[in-house]
């Protein structure tokens, strides 16, 4: 199975300019899309997909899947978008196999707020993971998609004492999609996701594709792709594309 996650901030392009998390340059959904058609992928996971405020509008995930022919796709909402006026961020799971069911899963909201430079004022959202159950050749796996508080736009840690519950809630909920082989994409907003999750890499529950590279120009890996012990990794790569956040992907098989 080949799967890609990929945070796509509305569509919007990076501008090298690019300062703390308000600045970006054209939308530019076409360009995405030609990206993921590049890839051929079977299962996608995007966190940041804009969906209007304005009922009847087409979200972006309906469009990349209609464009690229994915014929099941899993839309929810999670805030109001910092990057385009009338619209909403979107956790959206695109599939070439059967989506069986899914759930989001509300990880706690950390209730953090902090005034931006241009004056307007954020609030941490009710993140959490989009769980789809697939119909994987008659297997049913889990495909976990994830967006994270970003905690160092609060001026605080995800590490911090403070945070254990909402550190705690992400571990039981990896824990128990453990029992089906399992896929997680997520947007944590942090490097070390050993770290924060401890209990998640013992007796190899699960691993990640990749660790150590560079996921946003210039502010190291915060995107993570793990795979649970019933599959292997035959491949992974993080392809630097025009976007703030990078495109990622791996190729992992079921253990026979």
């Amino acid at each position: 199975m080949k799967f890609i996650c990929w945070n796509i901030a509305g569509g919007h392009m990076f501008r090298e300019s690019l300062e703390d998390a308000i600045s970006y340059d054209e939308e530019n959904l076409d360009y995405f899309i030609e990206r993921l058609r590049d890839e051929n992928a079977d299962v996608i996971v995007l966190q940041e997909a804009h969906t209007p405020l304005k009922k009847g509008e087409a979200t972006q995930s309906e469009i990349i899947a209609k464009r690229l022919g994915y014929s099941f796709t899993v839309n929810h909402l999670y805030g109001r978008s910092h990057i385009k006026s009338g619209q909403q961020l979107s956790l959206a799971t695109l599939s070439k196999f059967p989506i069986v069911h899914s759930d989001f899963h509300k990880i706690p909201n950390p209730g953090l707020s902090i005034v931006r430079p241009n004056g307007d004022k954020w609030v941490s959202f009710d993140v959490g993971f989009l769980v789809c159950e697939i119909d994987y050749n008659g297997i049913s796996i889990n495909i976990a998609n994830g967006h994270m508080v970003p905690f160092h736009y609060f001026k605080r840690d995800f590490a911090e004492p403070d945070f254990k519950n909402v550190r705690s809630a992400i571990g039981e909920l990896c824990i128990s999609l453990s029992g089906r082989p399992t896929l997680i994409g997520a947007d944590f907003n942090y490097n070390n996701v050993v770290a924060l999750l401890p209990d998640i890499y013992k007796n190899d529950l699960y691993r990640e594709a990749f660790v150590g590279i560079e996921t946003i120009p210039g502010r190291g890996q915060q995107d993570h792709m793990l795979f649970s012990r019933q599959w292997h990794l035959i491949n992974s790569e993080v392809k630097k594309v025009e976007a703030d956040h990078f495109l990622c992907l791996m190729e992992v098989g079921l253990n026979s």
